[in-house]
């Protein structure tokens, strides 16, 4: 009987070279096993949360402290948000060229914390270009509708902010 040796994954293989083929698969496919097993959790968990992932704005309209609408495609506005599992992130671009030459300038970001339920969102932010303080929270109600999200943020019965974004996956 000839024995080899060989080193994989930080173990030690000691294997029959007349079976060596068999032993490398019996090899991989238990590691792929452990690994599907070890990160199946992750995936459900992840999976069940129907707002993971990143987000681009279609539209959207704030109302102003005059109480005017104020269109976010007037003002040539673009965002990402991203969601993970206990966070939120996104970053606004004005567009201050043109559509043939765009040329973008800071407009916002914000971070923080988030919660959420099968109708409301609520986001805490932590860091933010705004100057809402911390302890401040922003209240949303939503939608799913397909691969787009539809919220609407109201402040003490009225409507303040309405917004679309579609997933980007």
């Amino acid at each position: 009987m000839s024995l080899g040796f060989s080193l994989k994954f930080g173990f030690l293989i000691i294997y029959n070279k007349r079976n060596l083929g068999l032993l490398n698969k019996v090899l991989l496919n238990s590691i792929f096993a452990a690994a599907l097993l070890l990160t199946t959790p992750f995936f459900a968990i992840a999976q069940d949360n129907p707002l993971q992932g990143s987000w681009k704005l279609v539209s959207g309209k704030y109302l102003d402290g005059k109480g005017k609408w104020v269109d976010y495609a007037d003002l040539k506005l673009s965002a990402i948000k991203l969601i993970s599992a206990n966070h939120f992130s996104f970053t606004t671009v004005k567009n201050i060229g043109t559509t043939e030459q765009p040329k973008n300038e800071f407009w916002a970001a914000g971070t923080g914390r988030y919660q959420y339920t099968a109708t409301d969102y609520v986001e805490f932010p932590e860091l933010n270009s705004f100057g809402v303080k911390p302890g401040v929270s922003f209240a949303f109600t939503y939608e799913l509708k397909g691969n787009e999200w539809h919220t609407k943020r109201t402040e003490d019965g009225t409507l303040k902010e309405v917004e679309v974004w579609v997933k980007l996956d």
